[in-house]
């Protein structure tokens, strides 16, 4: 059977009566590249800007970039992390170096606000006459909230992205006078910080020597002081409230005995929200401690409740416990043994498996460590490795090693590191830092942001600074969890022990236990309580 042929017939379409004789193209015709005169065009006009940007010149005639940063721009570009709008928005009203610009551009892509160079040159508008931007700086705690223009000399503004407003100025006393001196005034909260501190070379970081804070009512009038010096025991402050009447507080108290030599620390401390937290540790030479840690809430609801003390039997006997739960801990020669008086049960330190380096110091060490955190220490710790430098003290989620010194505070914080890593097993989730035990949980990640807004919101800068490994919200090294994951480390360290003097870390502590304390009793009750036996066993059925 023939099959017919089949024929399409297409009607013949003119658009807007508009004549078309140009004949149809032929399917072996070559295609034309239709995109090498927008690739070349595009390439023409950034080669365009990049040569206008290179002939911009400042007010004198001299050129207002250099050759690097010219370059710079040209890379920028390319990689679409700046564009030349920008640079021709700030290249005569302010000194940006073109870091400066990039930012400014990141931050409004981060906004997706087309409009932000606009909002940049409202707050410019608003500096003090005679002073210039040189500076622009996103805030690393409030990323999408709050911008600085630095100002060199003349100080550095702070402004709120919604209103454009002026939040806060800072001031410096530096150079030749000692100590360094700087100053905030917190035009949001009606508050003045200053904060006196001196190089310390040795630990190549600033010491604290005062900081005050002085809040205010909306007319100027002192309601509270608040006055933070160094203390009796090295790497703590004490801090006293002086109120408007006259009454002081001592919030924060910790004195030596001249005697005994018994270190006694004593805070009771209240949160923006009311959450009270009350914290006494005492220790003596030989090595014998006690801590009782509490948190309320403004209702008087307990929220966490530590009950510690550490004894020392001998030079090779402890006993600790820790709210009712015992623990007998021994050392020979080869190893630490830890049992569990309550639950029955021991486990080991093997010093020549688990020890690398100066194995004395590692020893001398796990003499000091509560017995609910030696147990802990065997679970989740592979080996301990000696160093006596604390920037490099840490621990790797992938070998499950800790690179550590004699120092108890230190110790916990890695091993709170540790502890957090239990439930991750594959390459990728330690890499990654995905699947953690106390970071990942949901109830504690809300906590813990619902208390650094809370903060934020309340104090500036100056402030913000102590804590800023906790609550960095942009370009922190762990990501966006990563002040979190450090909060949990803290935890475990804070609830166990205090910061001395050695590492000195004793400032980022205070105000993580004062400002933090929900997101504290959260994941010191999540690490209590991760077993499901001893939960029912401590709450019921």
């Amino acid at each position: 059977m023939k099959t017919p042929k089949i024929t399409f017939g297409l009607p013949k379409i003119n658009f807007t009566g508009i004549k078309i004789n140009k004949p149809l193209a032929n399917l072996n015709d070559p295609i034309q590249d239709v995109f090498i005169s927008s690739r070349k065009t595009k390439k023409k006009e950034e080669n365009d800007f990049v040569a206008i940007v290179a002939g911009m010149k400042t007010a004198d005639g001299k050129p207002r970039f250099s050759e690097k940063e010219v370059n710079d721009f040209k890379i920028s570009c390319a990689t679409k992390v700046l564009d030349f709008d920008t640079v021709n928005t700030f290249k005569d009203n302010t000194e940006f170096p073109m870091s400066s610009m990039k930012a400014v551009y990141r931050m409004g892509k981060d906004l997706k606000d087309d409009k932000f160079n606009e909002k940049v040159l409202n707050a410019i508008s608003k500096l003090p006459q005679g002073v210039e931007a040189k500076e622009f700086i996103q805030n690393e705690y409030e990323p999408e909230k709050e911008f600085t223009l630095d100002c060199s000399y003349k100080g550095k503004f702070k402004f709120d992205v919604e209103n454009n407003e002026i939040i806060s100025k800072t001031t410096y006393d530096f150079g030749s006078s000692q100590p360094d001196i700087k100053k905030e005034v917190d035009y949001r909260n009606n508050t003045v910080t200053t904060v006196k501190k001196r190089y310390n070379y040795d630990r190549m970081k600033y010491d604290i020597l005062e900081q005050t804070v002085v809040k205010n009512d909306k007319n100027g009038k002192m309601l509270r002081e608040e006055k933070m010096t160094p203390s009796q025991v090295e790497g703590l402050h004490d801090i006293k409230y002086t109120y408007a009447n006259g009454k002081t507080k001592d919030v924060v108290k910790a004195t030596v005995d001249e005697k005994t030599g018994i270190k006694t620390i004593k805070k009771d401390m209240k949160s923006e929200n009311g959450t009270r937290t009350q914290f006494l540790y005492e220790d003596d030479p030989q090595g014998n401690r006690i801590i009782d840690y509490k948190i309320t809430d403004k209702n008087g609801k307990i929220l966490m409740g530590n009950s510690q003390s550490f004894e020392v039997v001998s030079d090779n006997h402890f006993i600790s416990a820790k709210n009712g739960y015992k623990y007998d801990i021994t050392t020979d020669d080869k190893k630490l043994t830890v049992k569990d008086l309550h639950h029955n049960r021991e486990v080991s330190l093997d010093f020549e498996k688990k020890f690398e380096g100066d194995k004395k110091s590692l020893i001398s060490l796990m003499k000091k460590v509560p017995g609910e955190e030696l147990f802990e220490t065997v679970e989740n710790i592979s080996k301990m490795e000696s160093t006596d430098n604390i920037y490099q003290a840490g621990f790797s989620p992938v070998s499950k090693e800790v690179s550590i010194m004699d120092n108890l505070f230190v110790f916990l914080h890695e091993l709170g590191h540790a502890k957090d890593a239990q439930k991750q097993k594959t390459y990728r989730e330690k890499l990654l830092g995905e699947n953690k035990m106390f970071t990942g949980n949901k109830d504690i990640r809300e906590t813990y942001l619902k208390e650094r807004e809370t903060f934020n919101k309340y104090h500036a800068d100056e402030e913000r600074n102590h804590i800023s490994y906790f609550t960095q919200a942009k370009g922190h090294y762990g990501g966006k969890w990563g002040g979190l994951a450090e909060v949990v480390a803290e935890t475990n360290a804070i609830t166990n022990t205090f910061s001395d003097g050695k590492v000195s870390l004793g400032v980022r502590a205070q105000y993580l236990q004062q400002h933090f304390p929900e997101t504290i009793a959260k994941i010191q009750d999540a690490m209590n309580w991760k077993n499901d036996l001893d939960a029912i066993e401590y709450y019921g059925t």
